[in-house]
């Protein structure tokens, strides 16, 4: 048997005698090439040395694993200068030199790497009739070498996080074919100058509004038209809208809440359905009696905790808010509702909820069998002169944390802080020396302020694609204050404009947005006009990034998929070669 269409080999190899095991198919393999090349000086020779076996794994056959008995023979060199006086032949289309496994099972297990993560992959492999392991198989991956580069006319680029808060690096798109071209260590204009550098031709650049790309592209490439990209100029209108309602709280509306109301007002609801949209919440019997019992409970709570440790009133806190629930469980549980019920109106776990019910009392937490022992502070040898100087009357942290560093101590200063908290716990009540504190106004129970963050979206979105409610609640914050009506109309007309391309527009608008009195809107609108040719360009042309933003999700799916701990070297493999 010289060939065979189930395991085809190069040219000089044929086929010997086959063994069929149970989950194993072991052939073997002849060379019969009348000459090699000697890999030390490449010069062919004819002598044969010896023959030797060598076995090599390769792809599975009929669910099977296949093992090569390579007969391989060596061979003299004849050349006097050789270092190599004795070589083994080389057979580099089917198994490379020191290698266990065939180069086509080398590249199916390459393709199992960069579609899983190795761990799934050392797991899924055997039940194709393969076997690795999962560092031989991030070895194999790191070995794959770099596609050759090719010219980029439109290049995307935006930055992800490798240490969300701590390190980030760069991804580089090419727009025209979508796909990746390079991940960088890091963010800054001095890590993207070099390969900006080796790749002149670049004629677009459409990035984000971060200032680091904006000069490296500026520099390297000065006759590149930069876009910005048009999700983050909506994003950043936003986040300036999102801090003036900050601001202006009062002006936002009352929504209903989520919490449940009892059968009774359940019952009546559908009896009597309400024939118009308000916010107004309805009075719910249960609600009130429960904020009144809660209203009682924290005004009769006078314990004296200045006699506590800082460990202590901690613990008595944590408790006194456990019983506060405790109690408003078991009033809604005597007022008829399910612990389902009581659960979600309350958004506690229904275990706790049973547990609390069918509990004879309140339960209280049992004491820890694995209690710490308390341990040596570096604070314990400075005690006694800090509580002369403590009596002398120096009570600021800083001057004394100034004051132990001197004689030796080598703690921080938090440490510090927790002891002298406790001590100044001890201390007499001061009178409040300021201006009286403004008076605090609380919504009823079931009633809850619009957040700013939802109320940006709602000013943001066009009108035809807002609820009947949103509307409402549009309207509603229009007519508390004119500053967030002027705010509203050139929210939507710049998102308008955005959306329909109308570059020619763009510096009317700038103008009344600075013309207007509102700060965050001139902040914004002065931002725009630092990057004022992306921005046109972002409103004029049809490019965008978010075929970046695909890959950086992408990205973060792969680095979910690796539990977050691939290096850079890896992570740039398995997104510029996933399958």
């Amino acid at each position: 048997m010289e060939r065979s269409p189930f395991l085809p080999l190069p040219e000089g190899l044929v086929l010997g005698r086959v063994e069929i095991g149970e989950a194993q198919l072991t052939v073997e393999v002849i060379s019969t090439q009348s000459c090699a090349r000697c890999p030390g000086c490449g010069t062919l020779s004819d002598a044969v040395h010896c023959q030797y076996q060598r076995t090599v794994h390769d792809v599975p056959c009929g669910g099977r694993r296949v093992v090569l008995r390579l007969k391989v023979r060596k061979f003299f060199c004849r050349v006097p200068t050789c270092p190599r006086k004795v070589f083994a032949e080389r057979l580099p289309d089917l198994v490379q030199a020191y290698a266990r496994v065939s180069n086509r099972l080398l590249e199916e297990l390459k393709a199992i790497g960069l579609a899983a993560s190795a761990e799934v992959s050392e797991r899924l492999a055997p039940r194709l009739g393969m076997k690795v392991k999962a560092p031989t198989l991030l070895r194999y991956l790191r070995t794959i070498k770099d596609t050759p580069a090719t010219e980029v006319t439109k290049l995307g680029i935006d930055d992800f996080s490798l240490r969300r808060g701590d390190s980030y690096g760069t991804i580089l798109i090419n727009l025209e074919t979508r796909r990746p071209l390079d991940l960088l260590p890091d963010r800054t204009a001095e890590a993207v100058k070099p390969w900006l550098a080796s790749h002149l031709e670049i004629q677009l650049v459409s990035r984000d509004r971060a200032s680091a790309f904006a000069e490296a592209v500026s520099q390297i490439l000065p006759h590149a038209t930069q876009i910005a990209d048009r999700y983050h100029l909506v994003q950043n209108l936003r986040e300036h809208l999102q801090r003036l309602l900050d601001h202006k709280r009062s002006c936002l509306p009352f929504v209903e809440d989520t919490a449940l109301k009892s059968p009774q007002a359940c019952q009546r609801e559908k009896a009597d359905p309400p024939t118009d949209l308000t916010l107004d919440v309805v009075s719910d019997p249960i609600s009130d009696t429960c904020s009144s019992e809660q209203h009682e409970r924290h005004t009769c709570v006078g314990t004296d905790l200045s006699g506590l440790t800082y460990a202590e009133r901690k613990k008595k806190i944590s408790r006194d808010k456990r019983v506060a629930r405790y109690e408003e469980v078991m009033v809604l549980s005597r007022e008829g509702l399910g612990q389902r019920a009581i659960a979600r109106q309350l958004r506690m776990s229904r275990k706790t909820v049973q547990r609390y019910i069918s509990s004879p009392g309140f339960p209280e937490r049992a004491e820890s069998v694995f209690r710490r022992t308390a341990r040596k502070s570096k604070l314990d040898p400075f005690l006694s002169y800090l509580r002369e100087q403590w009596n002398a009357g120096i009570h600021n942290c800083s001057r004394l944390f100034a004051l132990v560093k001197e004689r030796g101590y080598t703690g921080c200063q938090s440490g510090l802080r927790k002891r002298l908290a406790e001590w100044r716990a001890e201390l007499p009540p001061q009178k409040w020396r300021g201006s009286p504190p403004k008076p605090r106004l609380f919504a009823p129970r079931g009633q809850r302020r619009l957040s700013s963050r939802a109320a940006s979206f709602l000013m943001i979105v066009p009108p035809e694609k807002l609820t009947t409610k949103q509307r409402q609640q549009i309207e509603h914050m229009c007519q508390a204050s004119s500053d967030l009506l002027t705010v509203y109309l050139l929210s939507q007309e710049f998102v308008t404009l955005l959306k329909e391309r109308q570059a020619e527009v763009l510096d009317g608008w700038l103008n009344r947005a600075k013309a207007s009195q509102v700060a965050e809107l001139k902040s914004f609108a002065n931002g725009i006009l630092r990057d004022y040719a992306a921005v046109n360009a972002a409103f004029s042309r049809p490019e965008s990034n978010g075929i970046t933003e695909g890959h950086v999700n992408r990205l973060k799916f792969l680095k979910r998929q690796m539990f977050g701990r691939a290096h850079l070297d890896l992570l740039r493999v398995k997104v510029l070669h996933a399958v």
